[in-house]
């Protein structure tokens, strides 16, 4: 072997040397992100999370009927459960019951005029075993021998205050005393402990989901793209504000498109939009992953139409990452919602979410 043929075989052997070093360099620096990417808290999108083909819509039955989360109600339980109106409940509201010996004629008694000063306080009445009556059927008519004074126990203002509780206990005790009742607490007795816990739960769930679509280039939307956008179906004007509406009932509202400042948009041949504001008032939205399904693709569409980008309340691009990660968020408070047998969007919820 000659001279030129041993540098030749050396320089090879060198190469070699140098790529397997290489590939192994490669291959550690591919564990270490493929590691980083497992242990992130970022959900990958695959079938189980994609925001734009998967919903959650939990079936009440499932989340609240666990043997050892929900024990079965007692015989007593289900009989004051079965005599109450429908759009009462008890986790969420603090219930009197009067019970009268005598019959009961006109609203004089129940003093509705008090009202005015307690804040979300109902009043039902009836006589005997008949339907409840209560709001405009509250009239010089009415004959009861039962009344329900039901206060929701939290609200957006935030826990029942101390005046507020002291103002409900005193128009509950001149009812009870004009009419000669009993008295008894049928629901949350011990009223600022539970309101503060259950404030403490709205909380935690009562956000709104705010996205963003601006111009990728332009500094607004071209008008005539603009019109062309909002002439659908499912995007309704109620009151001077666009909404979304649920393709399957459009008395169901997703959310609402709003301009940068929050204002109604004015859509016209001389509109200058420079962003569209998607907001989702995430308590009060029935479905809520399935309805945000729906919210995200109304965005899609609106970028490719209006040639725009999707970003968040702080203006930074939002990716599909981003999106993974607020569907599963909002699927865990749809499914604290519901363990606490409140239904997103449902009556119950208004009176907490309001």
């Amino acid at each position: 072997m000659n001279d030129v043929q041993f540098a030749l075989l050396t320089l090879g052997f060198i190469v070699i040397i140098i790529m397997i070093i290489h590939n192994w360099a490669q291959l550690k620096k591919h564990q270490k992100k493929t590691q980083k990417l497992t242990t992130s808290s970022a959900p990958q999108l695959d079938d189980d999370n994609d925001p734009l083909f998967q919903s959650s819509e939990f079936k009440i039955k499932e989340t609240i009927s666990h043997p050892n989360s929900q024990p079965e109600p007692s015989g007593s339980e289900r009989i004051i459960e079965a005599n109450l109106p429908e759009d009462i409940n008890r986790a969420t509201e603090a219930v009197a019951s009067i019970v009268i010996k005598t019959i009961q004629n006109g609203k004089a008694n129940i003093f509705l005029e008090d009202l005015i000063n307690l804040s979300g306080v109902t009043v039902y009445v009836r006589k005997d075993n008949e339907i409840w009556s209560t709001g405009e059927a509250l009239d010089d008519a009415i004959r009861f021998n039962q009344v329900l004074v039901v206060q929701p126990l939290t609200s957006r203002k935030g826990a029942l205050s101390d005046e507020s509780i002291a103002s409900l206990n005193a128009y509950v005790t001149k009812i009870n005393e004009v009419v000669e009742g009993n008295l008894f607490w049928i629901a949350n007795s011990n009223i600022q402990e539970e309101s503060n816990l259950l404030n403490e739960f709205r909380e935690a769930v009562d956000k709104a989901l705010i996205l963003k679509v601006t111009p990728k280039s332009d500094s607004s939307f071209h008008a005539a793209a603009l019109a062309d956008f909002f002439n659908k179906p499912k995007i309704v004007n109620r009151k001077l504000i666009h909404e979304l509406v649920d393709a399957e009932n459009s008395n169901i509202i997703i959310c609402q498109l709003l301009s940068l400042s929050g204002k109604p948009l004015q859509i016209n041949q001389e509109s200058y939009i420079q962003g569209i504001v998607f907001r989702m008032d995430i308590p009060n939205t029935p479905n809520i992953t399935h309805s945000f399904n729906q919210m995200i693709s109304l965005i899609k569409e609106c970028t490719k139409k209006l040639n725009g980008v999707l970003v968040d309340a702080g203006s930074k691009k939002i990716d599909d990452d981003y999106i993974s990660r607020v569907y599963v968020h909002l699927k865990k408070v749809e499914q604290k919602m519901l363990t606490k047998k409140i239904i997103p969007g449902s009556d119950i919820a208004l009176k907490i979410f309001s």
